[in-house]
């Protein structure tokens, strides 16, 4: 051992010795008793754990049934025998007014063919060669008025073609010369209407938003709506969506047709464009209209 400088006697170290620690436990250095109750609060917290657990598969299968009894419904106005035809129901009769062949399988099928022109199964020859004319028309009437409107030279749809040949449209000859323009129509729609019909074998391609595709990823789409690698912007992502744009893409093109009519009207009777006519009767409705511009001068001429 070591001296002690001071003199003094060390202290004894007390005799007793600390009790070993029971097996399994730890020593407690405050000379205190564990408490107990550590052991006995972990199976409590097991038990409203395991009875929760269930309700999470309830609003995640919710959903999509309240989307899809949406859908449901929503397609039911336009397909099937309760979607709505071209009279109420209390003047039509769908077993004796309504042809058979128009059974509500196409979108825009209001049971309306007077003329029974899809007679024979020639219905479905005659709902693409109504698609290609909407889409046509929905293209030409913003070709129709922004050019007017926007006051370009050749923009009045009933002079473009004049301005065009006679050399007046202030572009370069190249830009304005029609031998040109047609030849390039010509082609782009020979190669439309061949991978359309499918007398030509689609090409591959890149499309945006999607990346490159493959000629293979057409085959067994429909012609005439094929989606797929065309559909950019994924908005016809379940059959229900494309089943209700088919809808509104052919009540719109409907539409679009019978403005077209409307310009045809405008370039025969006035002989102007239709921003020009409409600029006009806004202008002063009751002295431009249509019977205004029609009417016969019944003025006495002595």
């Amino acid at each position: 051992g070591l001296s002690n400088p001071f003199g003094k006697k060390a202290a004894v170290a007390p005799k007793k010795v600390a009790p070993a620690p029971k097996k399994g436990g730890l020593s407690n250095p405050f000379g205190k008793k564990a408490a107990p109750p550590a052991k006995k609060a972990a199976p409590p917290a097991k038990k409203p754990f395991g009875k929760k657990a269930p309700v999470k598969k309830v609003p995640a299968k919710m959903a999509p049934a309240k989307s899809s009894k949406k859908a449901g419904a929503e397609l039911a106005k336009w397909y099937g025998n309760e979607r709505k035809l071209y009279l109420p129901a209390g003047l039509l009769n769908l077993k004796d007014d309504v042809p058979s062949y128009l059974n509500g399988s196409l979108a825009g099928d209001y049971g309306f063919d007077p003329l029974k022109l899809g007679e024979e199964g020639k219905i479905d020859k005659y709902r693409i060669a109504e698609v290609i004319h909407a889409r046509w028309a929905m293209l030409a009437i913003p070709g129709i008025l922004i050019p007017e409107a926007l006051g370009v030279p050749g923009g009045v749809w009933t002079e473009t073609g004049k301005v065009f040949l006679e050399g007046n449209a202030g572009r370069p000859d190249f830009l304005q010369n029609p031998i040109l323009f047609a030849i390039i129509q010509i082609g782009l729609f020979i190669g439309v209407e061949g991978y359309r019909s499918g007398k030509l074998d689609a090409p591959s391609g890149f499309v945006p938003f999607k990346g490159t595709f493959e000629g293979s990823d057409f085959a067994g789409l429909d012609p005439i709506n094929p989606g797929g690698p065309l559909d950019f912007f994924n908005v016809a992502a379940t059959p229900e969506d494309l089943a209700l744009l088919k809808v509104k893409e052919i009540k719109n093109g409907r539409l679009a047709m019978i403005a077209m009519l409307g310009f045809f009207v405008q370039g025969a009777v006035p002989a102007e464009g239709p921003a020009a006519n409409w600029g006009k009767h806004v202008a002063n409705p009751f002295a431009y209209n249509f019977i205004t511009i029609t009417a016969v001068d019944r003025t006495p001429v002595l």
